[in-house]
């Protein structure tokens, strides 16, 4: 019963300690439902979520945050909208690695109460040998033979 009141109260502190977490929480959530097909006409009607997983294989582990897309200068003149974007990392049983940052691309006054209208902000194929930035989500698949390809011994 104490170990149930400490983990409790860690958790209540975590999230007290985090204004955006419940935000984050539903922005990930969306991010992951979000129709990877949508995101490329040129994919399978299937989660993002799934797709990821399946490009990745089952011994993929992965990270899901929330950030400002890397946009923000730390600059206080900066007066314009901090974008955000729901980033997944994605660690292949190989080292290889791959990022991909989803946007809500709506506009600010349709964002109130609607759900995300996402949009691919960057995806990149991370190597030991090369980092490879992909124009669009259905380029990973080709990326990924083509560094299996070229080196093998990553790939193992």
């Amino acid at each position: 019963m104490k170990h149930a009141l400490l983990i409790l109260s860690l958790c209540a502190v975590v999230a007290a300690q985090d204004p955006n977490a419940k935000r984050d929480a539903k922005l990930i959530a969306a991010a992951k439902e979000a129709s990877a097909h949508e995101l490329d006409n040129a994919l399978p009607k299937l989660s993002f979520e799934k797709w990821i997983e399946k490009q990745s294989g089952p011994d993929a582990k992965y990270h899901w945050e929330v950030n400002d897309c890397g946009e923000q200068s730390g600059n206080l003149n900066d007066t314009g909208p901090v974008p955000l974007c729901v980033e997944v990392d994605s660690t292949l049983k190989d080292g290889r690695e791959v990022v991909v940052f989803v946007a809500d691309d709506s506009p600010e006054d349709a964002k109130k109460g609607n759900p995300p209208g996402w949009k691919i902000f960057f995806a990149q194929l991370t190597t030991s040998h090369e980092k490879i930035t992909l124009r669009r989500l259905s380029d990973l698949p080709a990326a990924l033979i083509k560094t299996h390809q070229l080196h093998p011994e990553v790939a193992n």
